[in-house]
């Protein structure tokens, strides 16, 4: 499921796999329709018409190129040598791919080059157009208000040769990318329905020689929009495109560097490109773009939960990028229900989301909600505000969203000053849950901080008392003296001590010293019962079933990224820095070479599990590096 080599530029965002196709090709005003769903545009090679489609067994290094949101992909085929850099504007809406060629024999070659587009747009296979369109020398794909335009120019100004249009996946038609398979195409000019598209760029390169081409996709909402940036078309023009993105992206991951080794430096910018890449021109933050799970359960993570996405928003903005930030602070203001709750999940435009969380339970109804999705709104907007002091943008949100949030936090909890029952962050049960509590602790402590800002002294006050009962009364209801430790949640009126990665939380989000005794205890328990023998790394939970590869009471489930470095900030924050940098060693043993750091890990083979990336683990990394920084320095 790995997705490789996130792009993008908040309206378009392209994944690859391993084999150097684009599977996901997301483009809308806010990046939020998927449409190649997962379906591969291949990448086809011809010299002297001995014809290969890339694949893994080819491909020497794919990876962002230097500091950049730009790819390089090497690879060699028939005597040529190969590298690639591909990319999305920071400006206009296309893709461009600048294919660079060394011909290292000592014969001339003749090289052919088949790109496939194989678009579904919005999502489906039905009623889509492929088209030659003679005026742009390209393959107009469009449906309805989406339009993609492929084609290429090289050195000399020559563009495509031959092109091919046809039906895909309709009975024994598997589609044109066969058509390529013997070095000439149909030269077919329009398919509808289930379409797909192949056109070829033939060269003859000398011995010795070198030789360069763009292969791009230009995407737009109608076929002036194509037009626009079509007409601009030239050397000169896609030469600029590609020298000011890289040169944005090296300006724009410089800003905070953790100063570390070169290769931890490196996969901390790449973790700032995957997760800004996830963020769009609204201010939403995708979990992942990773559409490969679709298969798996007809729904995916291409959505916005407040939890990630708030995650995200700090861990950028704590390495200096503030404007994504606040578009997802003013995104979040606009989507605060009434009651001053977060829902569940929402999709990139801002709309309510799918959602398996109930409004009834045993009989009852209830808010369809995890609380800490609130509250990690509250707690991020007030680590803003203390780095950037920028009370002009944040103002704005006092009442709309701080006081809105915080008075429902405040009035949402029991007579002993605990929450009330909500569902966890793994979203599988129902109940009082230390992850909520902590958040909640910290939100309602942010939103004192804001009040009393604001001169407002009695709100202040308000907050602040509910925070620190809440507190009070997660020691007296959580913590067993009989385990030594505490409870990861209240269930039916009954402490569930299941040993759970989340119980981290007690200390990340300020509730507990984490030199506490009963925080030491606990987060021990943590280690010795959640770290995983065959492969390392820290399991969420206690037999935890999710995506489990077998049954295996040796395995206490998947390890995950977030869980290993929460364990690491632990240390940190006790001082064992040399245990903390081990965690985060095995984190750094478990990504991708571009950076991606997936969900999970298999506990038996180490390879990625679940969806790949997961910008929650890339955020944490960011926030775990900086931390690390800033305690070596102490």
């Amino acid at each position: 499921m790995v997705r490789y080599l996130p792009l993008g530029n908040g309206k378009m965002l392209l994944t690859f796999d391993e084999d150097y196709r684009i599977v996901d090709f997301y483009f809308s005003k806010y990046a939020s329709e998927n449409h190649s769903a997962g379906h591969p545009f291949r990448y086809g090679i011809s010299v002297d018409n001995d014809f290969k489609w890339i694949d893994k067994s080819h491909i020497r290094a794919m990876d962002y190129f230097d500091h950049t949101m730009v790819s390089t992909v090497t690879f060699s085929y028939g005597g040529l040598e190969f590298e690639n850099r591909d990319l999305v504007d920071i400006y206009d809406n296309i893709y461009v791919r600048r294919i660079s060629v060394l011909n290292s024999s000592e014969s001339k070659k003749n090289l052919k080059l088949f790109f496939h587009q194989n678009f579904y747009i919005y999502g489906n296979d039905i009623g889509d157009t492929a088209a030659f369109y003679p005026e742009f020398n390209g393959i107009l794909h469009y449906k309805e208000n989406r339009y993609f335009l492929a084609s290429t120019l090289d050195q000399n100004g020559n563009s495509l040769d031959q092109y091919a249009t046809g039906v895909k996946d309709i009975g024994n038609l598997k589609g044109t990318w066969k058509d390529a398979e013997d070095n000439n195409l149909s030269m077919n000019p329009v398919s509808i329905g289930s379409v797909d598209s192949v056109i070829r760029h033939s060269v003859d390169i000398e011995t010795n020689n070198k030789f360069y081409l763009y292969y791009y996709i230009i995407a737009g909402e109608s076929y002036k929009d194509i037009a626009n940036i079509r007409n601009q078309i030239n050397l000169d023009f896609l030469t600029k495109i590609t020298r000011r993105v890289a040169n944005y992206w090296e300006l724009w991951s410089s800003k905070v560097s953790p100063n570390m080794d070169p290769e931890t430096n490196a996969i901390f910018r790449r973790s700032l490109f995957i997760v800004r890449s996830h963020a769009n021109s609204l201010g939403s933050i995708a979990a992942s773009c990773d559409s490969e799970i679709l298969k798996f359960s007809h729904d995916g993570y291409y959505y916005m939960w407040p939890r990630d996405a708030s995650i995200s928003a700090y861990a950028l903005s704590i390495a200096g990028h503030s404007q994504t930030a606040r578009k997802f602070f003013t995104l979040l203001a606009s989507l605060i229900s009434e009651k001053g709750f977060m829902q569940h999940k929402y999709n990139m435009d801002g709309k309510l989301a799918s959602s398996w969380l109930p409004h009834t339970m045993n009989g009852k109804e209830i808010y369809p909600i995890q609380e800490d999705e609130t509250a990690l709104v509250i707690w991020v907007l007030w680590e803003y505000f203390s780095k950037y002091n920028d009370i002009g943008f944040t103002a704005p949100f006092y009442e709309s969203l701080i006081i809105k949030a915080a008075d429902f936090m405040a009035d949402f909890v029991n007579d002993d000053g605990l929450p009330r029952e909500s569902f966890d962050l793994w979203e599988e049960r129902y109940g009082i849950h230390a992850y909520t509590v902590a958040t909640t602790y910290a939100a309602l402590k942010a939103a004192a901080n804001f009040a009393n800002v604001f001169g407002e002294q009695q709100l202040s006050i308000k907050y602040s008392d509910a925070a620190d009962r809440m507190a009070r009364a997660f020691d007296d209801k959580f913590y067993s003296e009989e385990t030594g430790r505490y409870a990861r949640a209240i269930i039916n009126g009954k402490p569930d001590f299941t040993i759970d990665s989340a119980l981290s939380s007690i200390f990340m989000f300020g509730m507990k010293n984490p030199t506490d005794s009963r925080v030491n205890s606990t987060m021990e328990a943590i280690m010795e019962n959640l770290w995983v023998n065959n492969v390392g790394g820290i399991a969420r939970y206690q037999n935890d079933n999710y995506m489990r590869v077998k049954e295996d009471n040796k395995i206490p489930g998947n390890p995950w990224i977030i869980t290993t470095l929460w364990m690491a900030r632990y240390y940190m924050r006790t001082g064992d820095m040399e245990k903390a940098w081990s965690l985060i060693e095995w984190v750094k043993s478990h990504r991708q070479i571009s950076g991606v750091f997936s969900e999970q890990i298999n506990p038996y083979t180490g390879e990625p599990q679940s969806v790949s990336p997961l910008v929650w683990s890339n955020a944490e990394f960011i926030i775990t590096l900086l931390e690390y920084s800033s305690y070596s320095q102490k």
